[in-house]
């Protein structure tokens, strides 16, 4: 095959999918000349190539599909009919370069039947009759009723899938997923500054980065003792060259999620007509970028659960009229970038799963007995219909009720180290949530030993780790015959790695201290006892071999720094081993909530930073701990730099005397206004959860004062000081918004903490103490864009504030956000009531600086968070 045919089955193939998305939103707005003109240039385009190349065959199947769109464009509406035809022509087209592609020529088969339909329909278009329906066409690829429209949209902007009128205004246009372009764009031509890539090539290039990342560790083990500044000196600029070569390699193997989310309008369109529904299609997301090795992994498992939702979750148009819900269903799709992996969710509207016939069915099958089914809460129970055979149908269907599918989508999800889980309220839908790797070539783990081995376990189901032993406050207890661990306030199913793999564990005393790994899987949360955690490592995956395959608690091999190969634990096969994927951690009961209200408490990382007491910080103000190599650490003039992702992050230390000493530096990331810092500290001590109750500290830089955690005094760490050290004008380098924020707390720490963040962000802040005084400055004809304020707050509280303001005329439609310790339905209606219009958790900044951005009005830019968006404006 020579490389002007190659390439014009690549370019087809990439703009056919799109064509057929963009005719599914079409029958909705049949009035959309754009749009025609797109599909008509792009059929135009692929009938002149084929005459160019020689292709007879798909020359005549694109002549007569250009003379029936053509039609359109002179002005004929878009029927339901002209539509099926159309999308039958281009299932001819991709089968047709499917076999060129395969066989290297055109296949010489007959179209004549396709053809015919395609004029008839034509000319019965261009005499103004009715169209005849395409009965010419092939069994299967026209439909002769008219179907219903299905519409890929933004999440702003939903499109209804009833019948079009050629009277109806037009819907609102939206690109089609996955484009950045108008909808009546050209297809995005290539440009001239990029190129067509193998796979092969990138597969191999990936392989020898690959290799390269475990030189690199193998250097980095085998100097961490050479005291030779010129041997650590072109050792760290080697991690450094490494580090960006992987970080671009993985960035060419990323592809857009619109690759698969551009072929689900005409799915779903399909659905609706064979099960008689009306369904709407919302997409969002599908920019998001994934690493093309699991993209189409992913595909299969996303058509199940569309497939499922569609036919067992959405109910018929009568149903749901009777049911008081619109007689049109929706189908949302979404993707998303979250803590370094891909969250995919599948949700509708529908009636939601029925708890009590998968109890029924789940004990008919022996799946687990009628006590146990009794004590799951719903959520346990919904996680049977990922069992192998179980449906609940009363009839099988050509759409599904054979019991085959959603255990195809958890054995493909796990096969590619992810996981999915599932909720659902009745009357109120079901949703479906896929975690997964972004790659899986290369992912960062813990090295943990058991029995004198070592062995890696990837860092993305790994929640914390914990010490359990006589003066801990974590205790490893037996409830109802099984080893728990008492976590906080909650109680965690606990295994031993020892046990689990069967190696003998290390001789140690009963008093002796244990190292509890807790993980998370899908909704289970469990603990895993190991021998230590040696080391955080970036480890190359490597396919286990054939007499390891069937081991479900191993997902692969990899080669540490030493040189020494070890297997990779897999999070998700050790649950389903040890039987705790319906084992979720619960909450102990604290008694009448209505008496005894229990005090607010703060999740804090404990710390030893330099010399004095511990040091402590919020861990929702930590984008992420790190343990850093020394050798990528680099001492500047003003402190130091971390080569961190391509870019220089600077570290700043969390106190007097603490230096890059350690051969593994832990370093807490902080993010802020679309910026990165880190805070080198000594050690990592524990994670904390108690109540927050601050005695001010007066002129001590980097604290704010110091409180009671874990049963002795911490000195809470100042994150405005370090922020301001690290970029002195961040809080003047907005990004062009002219937005001013009153933020009202009578506490001083969440002044200070929410300050900076504020206007790091871009905003103006004035920060108050009290409702009084801020009613006072409003008086005085103040103007405030937004305003944000405490609840519990003495004199006037902020359902009180919150009533004042609305009062006033000018304050009327002022976005109000209501800070809380906890929210809760309780508070949320009581805010409401009081005329607020969201409330966030104190320490929850994201989704402070979320809703405040919506609040606002302002444009969301897809995935991209505040930070990533602030990033890219100041870039630019």
């Amino acid at each position: 095959m020579d490389d002007i045919l190659r390439d014009f089955l690549v370019e087809t193939a990439e703009h056919i999918d799109a064509a057929g998305e963009q005719l599914v939103r079409l029958e909705r707005d049949p009035s959309d000349a754009e749009m025609i003109s797109s599909i008509f240039r792009l059929v135009h385009t692929i009938k002149g190539t084929c005459g160019f190349l020689g292709l007879a065959r798909l020359a005549r199947v694109t002549h007569a599909a250009e003379n029936l769109i053509g039609r359109l464009r002179d002005g004929a509406p878009a029927s339901a009919e002209t539509v099926t035809l159309i999308l039958s022509t281009i299932d001819r087209i991709k089968s047709i370069l499917a076999d060129i592609e395969e066989k290297g020529e055109e296949p010489q088969d007959d179209d004549s039947d396709l053809i015919a339909a395609l004029a008839s329909h034509a000319a019965a278009m261009a005499t103004g009759l009715a169209a005849p329906p395409a009965e010419h066409a092939p069994a299967g690829e026209a439909e002769a009723k008219a179907s219903p429209v299905v519409v890929a949209a933004p999440a702003a902007a939903v499109a209804n899938t009833d019948n079009a009128k050629a009277d109806a205004p037009p819907a609102d246009k939206a690109p089609p997923a996955g484009e950045a372009h108008h909808s009546g764009d050209h297809p995005r031509p290539l440009r001239a500054d990029t190129i067509r890539v193998a796979v092969d090539a990138l597969e191999s290039l990936m392989l020898l980065v690959s290799e390269l990342v475990l030189t690199r560790n193998q250097l980095t083990e085998v100097t961490r003792s050479n005291t030779d500044e010129a041997v650590k000196g072109a050792l760290q600029r080697l991690s450094a060259v490494a580090t960006d070569l992987q970080d671009a390699v993985m960035r060419a193997r990323m592809q857009p999620m619109g690759r698969i989310f551009n072929a689900l309008p005409r799915l779903v369109r399909e659905l609706a007509v064979e099960l008689g529904k009306k369904i709407d299609l919302v997409v969002d997301g599908a920019d998001t970028e994934l690493d093309r090795q699991i993209i189409e992994q992913i595909r299969d498992p996303l058509t199940h659960m569309i497939r499922n939702c569609a036919d067992h979750g959405l109910e018929t148009p009568s149903e749901r009229v009777q049911s008081g819900k619109p007689e049109t269903g929706m189908i949302r799709v979404s993707a998303a970038h979250e803590a370094g992996q891909i969250s995919i969710e599948v949700l509708d509207d529908g009636r939601g799963l029925d708890h009590e016939a998968i109890r029924r069915k789940a004990a008919a099958l022996e799946l687990a007995t009628e006590q146990e089914l009794a004590a799951m809460s719903p959520d346990e129970v919904a996680r049977f219909i990922f069992m192998p055979g179980f449906s609940t149908a009363r009839a099988v269907t050509s759409v599904s009720g054979r019991g085959v599918g959603l255990d195809v989508v958890r054995e493909n999800i796990q096969a590619i180290g992810g996981v999915v889980a599932v909720s659902s309220r009745p009357g109120a839908g079901a949703r479906f949530v896929i975690r997964i790797p972004l790659t899986l070539a290369i992912a960062p783990a813990l090295i943990v030993a058991a029995g004198g081995q070592r062995f890696a376990l990837p860092q993305a189901g790994v929640v914390e780790a914990v010490s359990v032993g006589p003066e801990s406050e974590h205790k490893i207890e037996v409830v109802q015959g099984a080893p728990m661990l008492r976590l906080r306030n909650e109680v965690v199913p606990i295994a031993d790695l020892h046990d689990l793999l069967g190696v003998p564990p290390v001789e140690a005393n009963i008093d002796d201290e244990r190292l509890v790994v807790v993980m998370r899987v899908a909704a289970a949360t469990f603990g895993l006892i190991v021998q230590a955690v040696e080391d955080v490592q970036e480890i190359v995956v490597k396919p286990l071999g054939s007499p390891l395959a069937h081991l479900k608690v191993y997902s692969g091999q990899t080669i540490l720094g030493d040189g020494s190969v070890v297997l990779i634990l897999d999070s998700g096969g050790i649950a389903e081993t040890l039987g705790l994927e319906r084992a979720a951690s619960y909450r102990e009961p604290r008694g009448d909530l209505s008496i005894a209200p229990r005090q607010a408490r703060t999740r804090v990382v404990l710390l030893r930073a330099g010399q004095g007491a511990r040091k402590a910080l919020p861990l929702s103000l930590i984008t992420r701990i790190e343990s850093v190599d020394t050798a990528a650490i680099e001492q500047t003039g003003a402190g130091y730099v971390l080569r961190h992702r391509g870019q220089l992050m600077p570290l700043l230390p969390a106190a007097e005397g603490v230096a890059p000493t350690h051969l593994s530096q832990p370093v807490l990331v902080i993010g802020y206004g679309g910026e990165t810092m880190g805070l080198l500290v000594d050690e990592i001590i524990d994670i904390v959860e108690d109540p927050l109750d601050i005695q001010i500290a007066q002129g001590a830089p980097g604290v704010i004062g110091t409180a009671e955690f874990g049963g002795s005094v911490a000195e809470l760490l100042d994150l405005t000081h370090f922020i301001r050290i690290a970029r002195p004008d961040s809080a003047s380098r907005g990004v062009n918004r002219k937005f001013k924020i009153l933020l009202v707390d009578d506490r001083q720490f969440f002044r200070d903490m929410l300050t900076p963040v504020l206007s790091a962000a871009g905003y103006q802040v004035t920060a108050l103490p009290g409702a009084s005084e801020a009613l006072a400055l409003v008086d005085k004809g103040a103007h405030f864009d937004a305003i944000i304020t405490d609840i519990d707050m003495p004199d006037i509280d902020g359902y009180s504030f919150a009533r004042s303001l609305r009062a006033m005329s000018h304050y009327a439609r002022t976005p109000i956000l209501a800070l809380v310790a906890q929210p809760s339905d309780k508070t949320m209606k009581a805010a409401h009531a009081a005329g607020i219009d969201a409330i966030t958790g104190k320490f929850d900044r994201r989704t402070l600086l979320e809703t405040l951005t919506e609040a606002l009005g302002e444009v969301s830019l897809g995935e991209q968070g505040l930070e990533e968006r602030f990033l890219a404006e100041t870039a630019a």
